[in-house]
């Protein structure tokens, strides 16, 4: 699912603590299903208007969390 895009709207913290956040309860909610594919960095960081490195921190917090998994080379999957 490469168009998904979290709502960051009043969520409180750090911006990649607020995208971590939104994954989970997106995941919580069934708006994120097991195997859902996650847009890149790049794509994601651009439709927020972060850095990506931001996004990169986010992702890394979600899989830390055992929400989320990266293959090198296939993208970002809802675990």
């Amino acid at each position: 699912m490469t168009s998904w895009t979290p709502s960051l709207a009043g969520r409180q913290g750090p911006r990649y603590r607020a995208i971590a956040d939104a994954i989970a309860e997106d995941v919580a909610q069934g708006r994120l299903s097991a195997g859902a594919r996650l847009p890149t960095h790049r794509d994601l960081a651009v439709r927020l208007g972060v850095t990506v490195g931001t996004v990169t921190r986010a992702y890394t917090e979600a899989e830390k969390r055992g929400l989320i998994g990266g293959e090198v080379g296939r993208g970002t999957f809802v675990q």
